[in-house]
């Protein structure tokens, strides 16, 4: 559980990072979520869905080609 743990915040910092260096602000004043890091998330976590709907229906349709049988092979 640690070890994700610093894998998201190490994400966390990335993303962060490479915001600032963009000229986006990640954090206003008073240390709430900006509106451009709250669209970034959401962009990021709608390819995410879309990505894991397309390896699960890649998966499925090659589950489903899987023969039931296998036939001998010819002498």
């Amino acid at each position: 559980m640690e070890l994700l743990k610093s894998y998201v915040e190490f994400v966390q910092l990335a993303v962060e990072y490479n915001l600032h260096r963009a000229g986006i602000d990640v954090r206003d004043e008073r240390g709430a979520v900006s509106t451009e890091m709250a669209v970034v998330i959401a962009a990021m976590v709608a390819i995410a869905v879309v990505v894991g709907g397309i390896l699960l229906t890649k998966a499925q349709s090659n589950a489903n080609n899987i023969p039931d049988t296998v036939q001998p092979p010819a002498p």
